[in-house]
């Protein structure tokens, strides 16, 4: 498939998207002046916009290109995999420990071989999410569930 339809067909998902979310405020109550409503009504606005530009350059672009969705399909596949295998393990043994070992595992899958390096950098993006999502915006991340739902 040409690249220039995927571009048509995506941004016409994303305008009807748009849409229905912007639809979908209209049960909200209409009291207060920065609402939930508010704030998806933007988000839908925003969306749209940004669907009918990306549908408007997508006529710009030449039929003959094609998309290449992974140069080495293999690689793509069992990146696939390690992500699926990811979500899986992270309900046994929380976002913590799955993270500190997705991150270096793909990392070195991908041709990164300075292990220390790369266990720093996991454990510094997993801090820097943690601190994001537990502290500031006070959202819970998986915990560990290793045996009977209990957890650690």
């Amino acid at each position: 498939m040409s690249k220039k339809y995927i571009d048509i067909l995506v941004s016409i998902f994303f305008i009807v998207l748009a849409i229905l979310l912007y639809r979908s405020t209209a049960s909200y109550p209409k009291s207060a002046l920065f609402t939930t409503a508010v704030y998806v009504k933007f988000l839908a606005i925003s969306l749209g916009i940004a669907g009918i530009v990306q549908l408007l350059f997508s006529f710009r672009i030449d039929i003959s290109q094609k998309i290449v969705f992974a140069k080495e399909p293999k690689k793509f596949f069992i990146l696939v995999v390690f992500l699926i295998l990811y979500v899986w393990i992270m309900r046994y043994f929380g976002f913590i420990i799955s993270t500190l070992l997705f991150l270096p595992t793909t990392m070195w899958f991908m041709g990164y071989k300075k292990f220390i390096k790369s266990i720093v950098i996991s454990a510094g993006i997993t801090l820097f999410v943690y601190i994001l999502f537990v502290r500031i915006f006070e959202i819970q991340l998986p915990e560990a569930t290793i045996l009977f739902g209990a957890s650690l």
